[in-house]
């Protein structure tokens, strides 16, 4: 029982030296961006840059971007397409993996193999058809042309059916015996016992999509419909001499996501290792 304990406790000296250093890797380019946030442009500027806390401490590199940004005008932008393409992403995801797990259908196979395979495919060789296609449509500069052709479901298909296909058989078997339609199984069984994956999902879609820069310099040019990264790019070339002041724009754009990804962080750990665990 001592040797059990023993090696269910252990940890391996050089596995956490090499976390911690793959930590500090991360780790760095948010320290500085956020501490050379207060600091004046000119110290960052400088070889080395100084980057020691509250050394120099000063607000008005934060000062600068509420008056020459339109922060919240960007945020409440990149929110609502985020959020939308979230959204519609985890219900498509969720629905189509139920239909590859739990519903036989002539080609179901093929039809999920063909889904798989767009995952193959660069971002940037969709880039010119997605936008003749939303041309075409009259879908260029508007948030719902943008929602429309961002949402990708393939990777949450993936997850979601193997989601669903782990849940056991003997609870679709009583529902139908209750009488319940494949839509009753789906929204009364499938559904909220994969409520996991779909936060998974839906936050894989809500990053993804807050900082898919290109596209959204692409298919929006009205400065009212601007989000956050198009802004920041915005931002930067007209306050291209002062580095400390685009780094304070970064730091608010960054923060939010922050602290959804830690209030939501139980649900993605548990989505994201659906399959690692029978039984």
């Amino acid at each position: 029982m001592k040797n059990n304990k023993y090696s269910r406790n252990y940890v391996s000296i050089p596995s956490t030296i090499l976390v911690i250093l793959l930590l500090v890797w991360v780790m760095v380019p948010f320290y500085i961006m956020f501490f050379a946030s207060f600091k004046p442009n000119f110290s960052i500027l400088r070889l080395p840059p100084d980057l020691v806390p509250l050394k120099d401490f000063t607000l008005v590199n934060y000062k600068a971007v509420f008056e020459r940004a339109d922060v919240f005008l960007w945020m409440k932008n990149s929110f609502i397409i985020s959020v939308s393409v979230a959204l519609a992403t985890a219900f498509i995801a969720v629905t189509a993996g139920y239909a590859f797990a739990k519903i036989k259908f002539p080609g179901k196979n093929v039809f999920f193999a063909l889904v798989m395979a767009t995952l193959m495919m660069p971002k940037q060789m969709l880039l010119i058809p997605n936008y003749l296609v939303a041309y075409n449509l009259h879908l260029q500069d508007s948030f719902h042309g943008v929602i429309l052709t961002t949402i990708a479901p393939a990777f949450g298909v993936f997850l979601s059916r193997q989601y669903i296909t782990s849940l056991p058989s003997t609870l679709f078997d009583a529902a139908e015996i209750d009488g319940c339609s494949e839509l009753g199984k789906f929204f009364r069984v499938a559904l909220p016992l994969s409520l996991p994956a779909v936060g998974t999902i839906s936050i894989f879609a809500f990053f993804t999509s807050f900082n898919d820069y290109l596209w959204q310099l692409i298919m929006l040019s009205n400065k009212k419909l601007m989000t956050m990264p198009v802004g920041l790019s915005f931002f930067g070339q007209t306050m291209h001499n002062n580095r400390a002041a685009q780094l304070a724009l970064s730091s608010i754009g960054t923060i939010p996501l922050i602290l959804i990804f830690i209030a939501c962080q139980k649900f993605f750990i548990k989505g994201a290792t659906v399959g690692a665990v029978k039984g």
